[in-house]
This record gives structure tokens, C-alpha cells and sequence, in this order.
């Protein structure tokens, strides 16, 4: 009888470690499984690197420890477009949006456990002026000129703020759009949607982690990769996308 005893607490033990150790993997996988961000700005698999629409669209790690749950980001704009003085979703805001292009100039898009939407360098330092044929045309921001991101930061806080903010009226319009996984929805439900709320009524920089925060206030201080944050190269950008003369 000891021996069954035994062997019962053995195998009950054994079940209980094996679901520890899975429930972990799954946490860690769902949370921080950090994916190589696909270029999905170049249009063509064989074309040659653009470096321009990398400093648009490509991350400069900030996913690591900020930004968005994706959907929660797609489905704002729909959900809350009072908020929105102009037309246009996130271009409404003031963020410049290349004809054809999935998001604005200024949003990565990278899977870190879940699919986040975090800011670059671009979110301040890129601005569009309307094109030959009325399409808008994004550019770097000239020397000294930064876009403001503040209704933005708004347009977020409003929508914290609306009861609407809530797991089932947000997986309503999520559900018209793509199909989550049970492990995704459940994930969403209890912990995305009320972190995102509760990080935005407590005025989070949620878009930026604290390298950025840090660059937005000094913006000399070095981060991540050189050729996003050099002077140098921004001016030279400017001057190509503009036409203009690059500053001596």
C-alpha cells in the first residue's frame, strides 16, 4: 500500500513539473520570443536594401521592452474615430502614411512573444507633403524640425479614458479582422487589452521603451543603431527625398 502511495505522489509530481515546465515555455514564447522583424516595406524579395525605408518602417528594438499589442493598434482608430479630427485613421493624427503602405512612417511592426507595434526614430524625424498627383510623399524631417507626436499621445489617453476600452468590445472588432488563437485571445482578454488601458491612463510613452524616451528628451544621447541616429545621415536623407541642397 506504501508502495502505491508512493508511486501515486511520483506520478502526480511528475504531471505537476512536466505542467509547470510547459506553462513556462508557453509564457516565455507568448511574451518574449523575440522574431526577426521581416522586411515588409520592400516590395520585391530580391530588392537590394533600401535604407530609407528601413529609418521609416524598420525597428530600432524598442518591441523588447515597449510597445503595442498590434490588434489593440488596428482596431483604435475604427473603434474611437471621434477622437480623430481629420480623416484618415493614424494619418488623421498626423502621422505621415505612404500611399499603399500597412502602417505610417514611424511604426515597426515586430513579434516579441506577440505581434507589437513600437515607434522608431522616424515617429518625430519623418513628414509627408502631398505629391504630384495628390498622393502624399514622406520625407525626413528637415534640420531642426520635428513632428509632433502629442496628438497622438492624445488620441491614446482619450481612448483609455472611453468605457468602450474594454476585452469584449475590443475583441469584437478584432474578430472582424483576423482569427485569434484560443491561447492569443485568451492572452488579449486577461492581460493585453487591460495592461495597454491601465499604461495609457498612466500616460505611458507605451510606443517608446526608455532609450527612445531618453533620445526624445536629449537627442544627442546615443541608441541603438548609428545610421538612425546620426545627424549626418538625416540631413543627407532630407536633402535626397527633398531635393535640397545638404546643410555644410
Amino acid at each position: 500500500m506504501d508502495m502505491l502511495r508512493k508511486r501515486t505522489i511520483l506520478f502526480f509530481s511528475t504531471v505537476l513539473v512536466v505542467l509547470a515546465v510547459v506553462a513556462g515555455i508557453t509564457v516565455w514564447y507568448k511574451l518574449h520570443n523575440d522574431v526577426r522583424q521581416p522586411k515588409w516595406w520592400i516590395t520585391e524579395p530580391q530588392a537590394p536594401p533600401d535604407e530609407f525605408r528601413e529609418f521609416l518602417y524598420g525597428s530600432v528594438g524598442a518591441e523588447g521592452k515597449a510597445g503595442m499589442p498590434y490588434w489593440i493598434w488596428l482596431v483604435l482608430p475604427r473603434m474611437f474615430h471621434e477622437y480623430i479630427t481629420e480623416p484618415g485613421g493614424y494619418a488623421g493624427l498626423g502621422r505621415p502614411w505612404e500611399e499603399g503602405m500597412e502602417m505610417p512612417a514611424g511604426f515597426s511592426k515586430k513579434t516579441v512573444g506577440y505581434v507589437r507595434v513600437a515607434g522608431n526614430c522616424a515617429l518625430c524625424h519623418a513628414t509627408s507633403h502631398p505629391g504630384p498627383f495628390g498622393a502624399p510623399v514622406v520625407t525626413v524631417a528637415g534640420p531642426g524640425q520635428v513632428t509632433d507626436i502629442q496628438p497622438l499621445l492624445s488620441f491614446f489617453a482619450k481612448c483609455a479614458q472611453d468605457p468602450r476600452f474594454n476585452a469584449d468590445e475590443i475583441l469584437a472588432q478584432v474578430d472582424q479582422v483576423t482569427k485569434l488563437s484560443v491561447v492569443d485571445h485568451l492572452l488579449y482578454r486577461f492581460v493585453l487589452i487591460p495592461r495597454t488601458r491601465q499604461a495609457f491612463r498612466d500616460g505611458s510613452l507605451v510606443m517608446l521603451d526608455a532609450a527612445l524616451q531618453r533620445h526624445l528628451e536629449k537627442p544627442h544621447d546615443p541608441f541603438t543603431q548609428q545610421h538612425l541616429k546620426d545627424e549626418a545621415w538625416l540631413k543627407a536623407q532630407w536633402a535626397q527625398t527633398t531635393g535640397a541642397r545638404p546643410a555644410q
